[in-house]
């Protein structure tokens, strides 16, 4: 008692704005360093200014800008200017509009994960079925005592997708019996090639967010497709961000904890020739693999599980739709509140790891309200490069059979 009369009586001595109570209640981003140089004055600049400044030089050299889809065209921007890609700011609206092209299983099941997280304020579908849109949007619309209020609008008339703040792509073909992949690519394209010119027209600032498949074929058309005016990481993917969610659910069902609590990446196609990047994989900070050992057998055995795991659903049920529904309204989530996460998506990945090719691949990315911001270079082992560069090589050859045609 009487150690703590005496402390207290101290601090009743100090003035309250020098007191050490006042500077330790001061949150660390509005603390100041006095600073003088030169017989100046003194000036304050804040802790919070001071990382930026000195952390700006190493968030350059560990990403990069988003990589247009042709190699003939100018980068965005001068990669020793990227401070406003960290630090810009974007005001948040209450009424944040998504829509939806293509409302099948996939479509659907993305609206109402989008819906159930009350993420969006607005969810506009469109599909060629106008009669079952209708029953789509009226079986949400009966619902809607249960959850947050949101508008539900459907329409075959793209009119209804204007102001939007994301715009989600699923229509697409689906594969039929004995038809070649670059078949199916090239019945995609010309479906792709209908809807970006009216998808552009309504909502010309709005990110675009590809789901259809082939996934990264198809994001690639739809970067090309809008042209060169549209910016380089406008325009992304869905790609492994899935396949990384199917990679973290496994090990924490394995070791039975959260699959929140793993951290890591599949990158390359959002298919066969994906690659686990063992090297990242953490939990709780924890290397999941030893980095003197490398990937065993097992941790090869998770990573074919995770590229069967479609297919195993497909078979039971004929499709997958809600693991599908669940990873975009996790990325629509992103976007509409500028969340600046590091996902990996598919984007042009034309002079990383030595590709030369214009091929959309997932990496890890920065993404916020406007799309794709930076790529990140994350460290790569031997064999992970070797893995990522013929994943572009599989994707290059069905690619470049309608890439001059687009």
């Amino acid at each position: 008692k009487m150690i703590l009369f005496s402390i207290r009586k101290a601090f009743q001595r100090i003035p309250y704005r020098n007191s050490p109570i006042n500077q330790i209640a001061k949150p660390l981003w509005v603390q100041t360093i006095k600073i003088t140089t030169d017989g100046k004055a003194p000036s304050h600049i804040s802790t919070e200014d001071m990382m930026k400044d000195h952390f700006r030089k190493r968030k350059i050299e560990r990403s990069r800008d988003p990589i247009p889809f042709s190699a003939e065209l100018s980068p965005a921007s001068d990669a020793n200017d990227v401070g406003d890609k960290f630090y810009d700011t974007i005001d948040p609206s209450k009424a944040k509009k998504v829509s939806i092209i293509g409302c099948g299983q996939v479509g659907m099941a993305i609206a109402y994960a989008i819906l159930n997280q009350e993420t969006a304020g607005v969810i506009s579908l469109v599909d060629m079925n106008g009669e079952k849109l209708e029953g789509e949007a009226r079986d949400l619309r009966q619902g809607s005592a249960f959850h947050k209020k949101a508008r539900i609008e459907a329409s075959t008339d793209y009119k209804v997708t204007a102001n939007s703040h994301l715009i989600i792509v699923t229509a697409g073909a689906a594969q039929k019996v004995g038809e070649s992949r670059l078949s199916l690519v090239e019945r995609n394209t010309n479906i792709m090639k209908s809807i970006l010119p009216k998808v552009l027209e309504y909502s010309p600032d709005a990110p675009i967010c590809i789901v259809s498949n082939p996934c990264d074929i198809m994001t690639a058309v739809a970067a090309k497709i809008a042209g060169p005016s549209i910016p380089p990481g406008r325009i992304f993917g869905s790609g492994t961000c899935l396949d990384s969610s199917r990679l973290r659910s496994l090990i924490g069902r394995t070791l039975d904890i959260s699959g929140q609590s793993v951290r890591g990446y599949i990158i390359g196609e959002h298919g066969d020739s994906s690659v686990a990047v063992w090297s990242s994989v953490r939990i709780g900070g924890v290397p999941f693999v030893d980095p003197a050992e490398g990937p065993s057998d097992v941790h090869r055995a998770m990573h074919r599980d995770v590229v069967k795991s479609g297919l195993e659903v497909i078979k039971r049920k004929g499709y997958t739709n809600w693991s599908v529904g669940l990873t975009n309204a996790y990325i629509a989530e992103i976007v509409l509140n500028d969340g600046r996460s590091v996902v990996p998506l598919s984007t042009c990945v034309r002079g990383i790891n030595d590709i030369e090719t214009d091929v959309f691949l997932s990496y890890p990315c920065l993404l916020g309200a406007s799309g794709v911001r930076r790529i990140l270079s994350i460290p790569l082992t031997r064999e992970e490069e070797e893995g990522f560069r013929a994943s572009a090589d599989t994707v290059w050859a069905v690619q470049k059979g309608i890439w001059d045609e687009v």
